[in-house]
């Protein structure tokens, strides 16, 4: 059995290790910041890109499960699409094999080179200071894995550990113990490392290493599949692509893996060499068929993760581009975006209000609708800021300040609709009720409310005279409806057939501030519609 003094020796070398790739990682993004998310977001036009952009953020930062969170996130949060996010995931895995690369070439006998300068940088860098934690943290990885592999080298002939690493001639036991072992330590980066040195130091053969590896790629995904659980549903395909990916591509090359290690060790080099080059082969022919495959790939994620939530993008539909040099142009494709940021308000309430009748949770997709409003509330101000910078008549400056108005109205008017959504979750978190005659009340009151702004979606910033008489006659009948609202509620209050009374209370009025608002918008509506003349 192993001896408590190379146990020692090897347990603070994992810890070392684990310590040095988790802080290495958190100080290139640190470095990289915002910048980090913008260029993930702009290089995955297409799945290749997506790839290259993935394997290469994954060199960096030296943790594939970085990037993939992160890009789970992103999806998440609107920012890059479901099928974008694939490339980077199939990327990633090519990018983490560098570690293994860096192992097999020996950078462990450097790495006091590389902590003596990190830490010197720290001190003395002055503009080049920003480099010296991670130089420092680079080393430190590596020479953790010096101090492990000098720690197992005296282990190499005795036999209880032998037949203990024997057991892996058994695949699936292999591939068992890496995806284990990386769920422990939550890299795969770790994994690999170690298999790298052991597959070096004798102690295991290629045979019996390249499974080990594959378990590993099988572990890295739980964190990312974790980390979605509380997302909406693309972020959990996502996930679950990631998963689907690593787990697949093991399952491909199950059938040839001796086939495969007889071609590894056809390619000549050290023990260990062909055991990095195993996993940066197995990893680029998987990533080379997945991307290949995409689209079916992409279509299997969607069929095995059902769900009909739309994908929220925090892209301006009309506002892509610069505008153009026409100022009549300009502010056509602003009234555009005008009228598709009413649509979302009214998804908002939409959504709000069905949260409401149906009683189920759905805080995070309200969530991220609002901030898309207040997304397109920004870009609305910026186009206009920026067209306000030409020369403008004095009709057109006119338009443009309404339309800001507008835009700031139902910016308003959405914070309005998530208020409504956050009533909802109270009255669910608490777990009273509302009676029937109640949300029936509450829905029909909507119903007329809902009727006002798609009439106003529909036109704006116009409005013509027939809808603006539609709009003034829905409004006195919603205000004959909720006094009389109010007082059925009191009735029912009275005779205690009712429960949850405030939140009944909160919901009219904040259909009522809601339509006072929407009136504002009307307002703006008919002047821009005279300014038009």
């Amino acid at each position: 059995m192993i001896s408590f003094e190379i146990a020692f020796a090897i347990v603070p070398g994992l810890i070392l290790f684990l310590y040095g790739i988790e802080h290495f990682s958190q100080e290139i993004q640190k470095i990289a910041g915002e910048q980090f998310r913008v260029i993930l977001t702009k290089l995955t036009s297409n799945p290749v890109n997506g790839a290259l952009l993935g394997a290469i953020v994954t060199a960096v930062v030296q943790s594939s499960t970085a990037t993939t969170v992160i890009s789970v996130g992103l999806v998440d949060a609107g920012i890059i699409t479901f099928t974008q996010s694939l490339g980077v995931i199939i990327g990633a895995n090519i990018g983490t094999t560098l570690t293994a690369q860096l192992v097999a070439l020996k950078l462990t006998s450097i790495s006091p080179f590389f902590i003596f300068l990190g830490f010197v940088l720290s001190i003395f860098g002055r503009k080049y200071k920003f480099l010296g934690k991670p130089i420092f943290y680079f080393g430190l990885v590596f020479f953790s894995l010096h101090l492990i592999s000098q720690a197992i080298d005296p282990v190499k002939t005795d036999p209880s550990i032998l037949t203990l690493f024997s057991q892996f001639s058994n695949i699936y036991v292999a591939i068992a113990a890496g995806f284990l072992f990386t769920v422990l330590v939550q890299s795969s980066s770790v994994t690999t490392g170690l298999v790298v040195l052991l597959v070096g130091g004798g102690l295991i053969s290629l045979d019996q290493g390249i499974p080990l590896v594959m378990g590993a790629n099988i572990g890295t995904t739980l964190t990312s599949f974790l980390a979605a659980l509380k997302m909406g549903l693309h972020a959990k395909r996502a996930a679950f692509a990631h998963f689907l990916f690593n787990f697949g591509g093991v399952i491909i090359f199950l059938p040839f893996i001796f086939a495969f290690s007889g071609f590894i060790e056809s390619l000549g080099g050290p023990a260990a060499q062909q055991m990095a080059n195993a996993h940066l082969i197995f990893n680029l022919i998987i990533a080379i068929i997945f991307l290949i495959l995409i689209d079916p790939f992409s279509s299997l994620v969607k069929r095995l993760i059902q769900g009909k939530e739309d994908e929220i993008l925090f892209r301006p539909k009309y506002l892509m581009d610069k505008l153009p040099q026409s100022n009549e142009k300009s502010i056509e494709l602003i009234e555009k975006e005008l009228r598709y940021s009413l649509d979302v308000t009214q998804t908002i309430f939409d959504c709000s209000i069905e949260m409401l009748t149906k009683g189920k949770s759905n805080m995070h997709r309200v969530s991220k609708l609002e901030s898309l409003n207040d997304f397109l509330d920004d870009q609305i101000s910026i186009a206009i800021a920026t067209l306000s910078k030409r020369g403008l008549s004095r009709k057109l400056a006119r338009r443009v300040v309404l339309m800001v108005r507008m835009s700031n109205a139902n910016e308003q008017l959405g914070d309005l609709a998530k208020r409504l959504a956050l009533d909802s979750e109270e009255l669910l978190e608490s777990r009273l009720v509302l009676s029937r005659k109640s949300i029936s009340a509450i829905n029909i009151t909507y119903s007329k409310f809902s009727s006002n702004l798609k009439i106003i979606s529909q036109s704006a910033p116009y409005i013509s005279v027939s809808n603006r008489k539609k709009i003034r006659a829905n409004d006195k009948i919603l205000r004959d409806m909720i006094t009389q609202n109010y007082k059925d509620h009191l009735k029912r209050i009275s005779s205690q057939k009712t429960y949850a009374s405030s939140v009944f209370v909160d919901f009219l009025a904040g259909i009522e501030s809601s339509n006072a608002k929407l009136r504002e918008i009307r307002k703006f509506s008919e002047i821009y519609s005279r300014t038009k003349i």
